[in-house]
């Protein structure tokens, strides 16, 4: 092959490759690139309104556990502006959040579904949200242990079995509350002394029953009769994991033409659903407010264990903020002192179970 027969192949080659690169995988190249900045986008337009009211949350959680500053939520609060104010916000605070981890599920954006760590850690955090504010099965166990030790009833060591044995005592507790006509265990406080002793007796029943041992004695159910009782009437008020669905999608709404699908409600339009909300609306922010009223944070009663769930909220949500703060984003969108926070209530309050 001569020389000239040589570049007119080198030429036609080189055009061909420069044909197939320009219009093949430019193309695709750029197209990759301009997905992989789209879910960026995507990703800091969630994660930077998610951060913001995290923080807002968690600097609230510190003031009602660790300020004293939470006379707002007891029973006899006057109903001042500024007690409603803060009752509403309160409630909010933590709607708004579910309201951001709803609409980024609907979205399935990349801030949840990720690989790295980060966002591993993102999802632990928002697991650990969710399940703080739906799971009792901790209560029930706590309440078994409590009558068991009263009754001298011994547990198993297996831990399986106690939970087993812990939901059977629930479940006839159950029947207790719809056979008098209750919503909740510390709605047997105000049943006539018959009543109380017969809830007693049927829970303990039910727990020798579902270990096949001889039922607690008669005259240990008249002597412990009232201290079982407070044991048993316990204060929760959860807001299990569909319900948060609902509030989740209460709080969004779709927008238009920007880069994130939807937003969430302002507080506004928030506390008009709640002071003059009706219907299904006000239902979900119903049971959301039963989760903090009432609360009495500087002198706790021992059988209310929304404080236990509200620290476990308050650890749940400072985990949020330090997963926010890990994230690979090209400006920092969480201030110093929230972050200083958040890890120190990490240290403080330890995770379910180990304190």
């Amino acid at each position: 092959m001569d020389d000239s027969m040589l570049v007119t192949v080198i030429g036609a080659i080189t055009g061909l490759m420069t044909a197939i690169v320009t219009s093949f995988i430019i193309p695709i190249v750029q197209k990759r690139l301009e997905k992989v900045e789209e879910r960026r986008s995507v990703h800091e337009k969630y994660a930077q309104p998610l951060a913001a009211d995290a923080v807002n949350l968690l600097w609230r959680l510190n003031e009602i556990l660790f300020k004293g500053r939470a006379q707002y939520l007891r029973e006899d609060a006057p109903l001042t502006p500024f007690n409603v104010y803060k009752r509403i916000s309160t409630c909010y605070r933590i709607a708004v959040i579910l309201g951001w981890v709803r609409a980024i599920e609907q979205e399935q954006s990349y801030l949840f579904y990720g690989e790295e760590k980060s966002q591993t850690d993102l999802r632990r955090a928002v697991a650990d949200l969710e399940s703080a504010l739906a799971d009792s099965p901790h209560v029930e166990v706590h309440v078994l242990r409590r009558l068991a030790g009263l009754w001298d009833v011994a547990l198993p060591d297996d831990g399986d079995e106690v939970d087993r044995i812990a939901a059977c005592a629930n479940a006839e507790m159950q029947h207790v509350l719809a056979d008098n006509r209750l919503a909740r265990c510390h709605d047997l406080l105000d049943l006539n002394a018959p009543r109380q002793m017969e809830a007693v007796h049927r829970v303990a029943a039910a727990i020798t029953a579902a270990m096949s041992r001889p039922p607690v004695e008669e005259a240990v159910l008249t002597t412990t009769g009232a201290e079982a009782l407070s044991h048993i009437a316990v204060r929760q008020a959860w807001i299990y994991r569909d319900w948060q669905q609902a509030i989740g999608a209460l709080m969004i709404r779709p927008v238009e033409g920007a880069a994130r699908r939807f937003d969430v409600l302002d507080y506004g339009t928030f506390e008009a659903l709640v002071t003059g909300g009706a219907g299904s609306e006000k239902i979900w922010l119903d049971r959301l407010e039963a989760a903090l009223s009432g609360i009495d944070a500087v002198q706790p009663d021992p059988a209310d264990f929304r404080i236990s769930q509200l620290r476990a909220v308050t650890r749940a949500t400072a985990a949020l903020v330090c997963a926010i703060e890990r994230l690979d984003l090209e400006r920092r969108i969480i201030e110093a002192d929230a972050c200083v926070l958040a890890r120190k209530l990490l240290a403080e309050i330890p995770a379910r179970g180990e304190g």
